[in-house]
Parts: C-alpha cells; structure tokens; sequence
C-alpha cells in the first residue's frame, strides 16, 4: 500500500508539472526570455516569418504537453486508481519517453548558449515520473 501511495503521489506531481508546463507554453504569444537569451536577440529584432515558426514550435510542444498530461492523468485516475498495475507502468515509461529527450534539450540548450532555461523543473518531473514507477515495481 505504501509503495502505491507514493506511486499515486509523484505521478501526481509529474502530471500537474507536464500539463502546466504545457498549458503556459501553448499560451504563449512569444518565445520564453531564456529563448531570447540563447538566442542573443530580442522579440522585436526577430523578422514575423520567424517569430510565428519560433511561435508555433512553442505552442506545439505546448498543446504535446497538455495531451500528455491529460493522457497520463486518465491513466492515473481510472485504471491505476483502480489498481490496475500496467496503467502505473504505462504513466512511468510514456511520460518518461517524453521527458528524458526534452531534459536532454533543455540541458543542450544551457549548456550551448547564454539561454538559461530551468532545467531543474524538468530533472524534478524526471525524478517524480521514476520514483512512480519505482513504487510500480515495488507493489508488483
């Protein structure tokens, strides 16, 4: 019981995180600053044709992220809340499918330029989506 409940809880966190990371960056009218700083430019020095791609590649992982969060949150409450224990296997890998590459990105992206993205919010959802799946293993 114990390794289920601490499954429900970071799985929890690792939902809420994903589908409000993805709801603010569907929501945006431009690219984040750290985006502005990786790229050593201001919005207004961005030509349109590349603001609305900048846009649209933000916006898209944005909508990705709140279908992920969604996706991950049924899963969370109808099958696994029911204990069914392929639907905690399934939350821990797919979100953990999602989150490693954009981790590996948001890294690539703090390392390689002056952008300074939060990468620790992403290596927190890593942790919370692995502790899960612990738990998953630990109760069966």
């Amino acid at each position: 019981m114990l390794a289920y409940n601490i499954a429900i809880i970071f799985y929890s966190i690792a939902v809420l995180l994903t589908f409000l990371i993805g709801l603010l960056y569907a929501s945006r009218k431009q690219i984040m600053p750290y985006h502005l700083q990786a790229l050593e430019t201001s919005w207004e020095d961005i030509d349109q044709k590349y603001q609305y791609m900048l846009r649209a590649l933000l916006n898209g992982g944005g909508y990705y992220g709140i279908s992920s969060g969604i996706f991950m949150a049924i899963l969370l409450i109808i099958p696994f809340g029911e204990g069914q224990m392929w639907a905690g296997y399934t939350i821990g890998l797919a979100g953990l499918a999602g989150a490693l590459p954009l981790t590996w990105i948001v890294y690539g992206v703090k390392t390689n330029t002056k952008g300074n993205p939060p990468l620790w919010v992403m290596i927190l959802v890593n942790c919370c989506l692995l502790i899960g799946l612990a738990g998953c293993f630990f109760m069966g």
